[in-house]
């Protein structure tokens, strides 16, 4: 049994003016430790944008910066 679960449970089992603080309470934790929105991007999604920039990826590994030459130019 997970959490959720567990809470509801407990929660069926109290009167109803307990059930309501139980509510006033989780309200106040969600005020207290909000959460940011997931913004998983779907798989399709994903696949999509390496699509569309696979023309542009580039190995740079052999790349070596010479400042010098840079700043010649």
């Amino acid at each position: 049994m997970n959490a959720v679960d567990l809470i509801a449970h407990e929660a069926t089992e109290l009167p109803a003016a307990l059930q309501a603080e139980v509510l006033d309470f989780i309200g106040y934790l969600k005020t207290r430790h909000p959460q940011a929105p997931a913004a998983a991007p779907s798989d399709a999604r994903l696949l999509e944008l390496i699509a569309f920039f696979a023309p542009y990826r580039k190995n740079f590994g052999s790349f070596v910066f010479d400042r010098d030459e840079a700043n010649a130019r």
